[in-house]
C-alpha cells in the first residue's frame, strides 16, 4: 500500500503500524507500506544503536521508503528476511530503473556508478538505509532509497534521481515483489509432510 508521509523520523517503526493502515486487510504473511517522502532520523528516532554511538544520522532531501512488519520472525529471523528483502529490492532498482550494478554490503545497496556527493566525485555510493528488528515475535523494519540525497547526506551517499513516474513504477513493484515473496515462503512451510 502506498501511503502518505509528509518525513521518514523513524518514529513509524517504533511499534506495530500495520494494523493503524491496513485494518481488517492485516496479513499474517506480513504487510508492507511504502511512501514517497525526505529522510531526517536523528538520534531519538534511531534504532541502530552502532550508529547512534558514531553519530551517523539519516538524512535524504527525497527517498522512497519501504516499512514492513511481518510476525513470526525473532531477530535472527528478522535480519535474514531484511537481508532477502532487500537484495530482491536492489535488483529491481538495478535492473529495471538504474542500469547500474548494485553490490551488497550487509543490508546495504552499493550503486558502482560515477556520481557526485558533497562536492566530490566517485567511483560508487551507497542508496539506501536499512534497520530490522524484532519485538514480541514480530519482525518490523525499513528500507529507504534516495532519490536526491542532499547537502547533510555524507559524502558516500547515492542519489538515484528516480522520475515521479519511475518512484511510483518502483514502489508498485516493490509491494508486489513483497506480496508474492511472502506468499512463496508461506506457501513453503505448509508442504512439508514430516
Amino acid at each position: 500500500m502506498i501511503i502518505e508521509q509528509e518525513l521518514y523520523d523513524g518514529n513509524l517503526i517504533h511499534k506495530r503500524f500495520a494494523y493503524n493502515h491496513f485494518r481488517n486487510r492485516t496479513l499474517p504473511i506480513g504487510n508492507l507500506v511504502a511512501f514517497r517522502a525526505p529522510m531526517l532520523v536523528e538520534a531519538d528516532g534511531m534504532i541502530d544503536e552502532e550508529d547512534i554511538i558514531k553519530g551517523e544520522f539519516i538524512y535524504s532531501d527525497d527517498a522512497i521508503n519501504f516499512c514492513w512488519e511481518i510476525p513470526n520472525l525473532d531477530p535472527f529471523g528478522a535480519v535474514a528476511y531484511q537481508r532477502l528483502f532487500n537484495t530482491q529490492v536492489a535488483h529491481i532498482l538495478s535492473s529495471n530503473y538504474l542500469h547500474k550494478p548494485i553490490e551488497m554490503d550487509g543490508d546495504d545497496f552499493i550503486v558502482h556508478a560515477e556520481h557526485q556527493q558533497g562536492g566530490i566525485v566517485q567511483q560508487k555510493g551507497k542508496c539506501s538505509v536499512s534497520i530490522t528488528y524484532s519485538t514480541n515475535n514480530v519482525a518490523i523494519g525499513h528500507t529507504g532509497i534516495n532519490i536526491a540525497a542532499g547537502r547533510k547526506a555524507p559524502a558516500h551517499a547515492f542519489s538515484t534521481n528516480l522520475t515521479d513516474e519511475q518512484a511510483t513504477s518502483f514502489m508498485k513493484e516493490v509491494i508486489d515483489m513483497f506480496y508474492a515473496l511472502n506468499d512463496d515462503i508461506f506457501i513453503a512451510t505448509t508442504k512439508v509432510i514430516v
